[in-house]
């Protein structure tokens, strides 16, 4: 009854056993997402890129878009809580308040997108 020697495929060897510095997804081509990136995002040049792009972009787009950014984030906010403030606290003044005043940003920021949309 002797020992046996164990088998050439091990199943404790360690796979990564060459050399511990060694990168094993070295060659691996989801290692680097933006490295074919053509927005520049892998030379490192993107906030050149993105400087350049506000520099040529109008203010008041730039302006219309942050007025309907906030306006929709805030209408939605308000409109959802105050909803929820009536059917679950049963709170109707606070919540109606809230939901009427959140619909009423959403009616406002799609007026502005549309004012801002036929000017251009």
């Amino acid at each position: 009854m002797g020992f046996d020697p164990p088998p050439d495929d091990d199943q404790f060897d360690d796979p990564f056993g060459d050399d511990p510095l060694e990168d094993p997804f070295a060659g691996d081509p989801l290692e680097d997402p933006f490295a074919d990136d053509p927005f520049g995002g892998g030379d490192g040049n993107s906030g050149d890129d993105l400087e350049e792009a506000f520099s040529e972009g109008s203010r008041s787009t730039l302006l219309a878009f942050i007025i309907v950014a906030v306006l929709v984030h805030a209408g939605l906010f308000s409109a959802s809580l105050g909803v929820m403030l009536i059917g679950f606290r049963g709170q109707w003044v606070v919540g109606s308040a809230l939901a009427i005043g959140g619909v009423l940003a959403l009616g406002l920021a799609v007026v502005g997108y549309r004012r801002y949309k036929h000017s251009q």
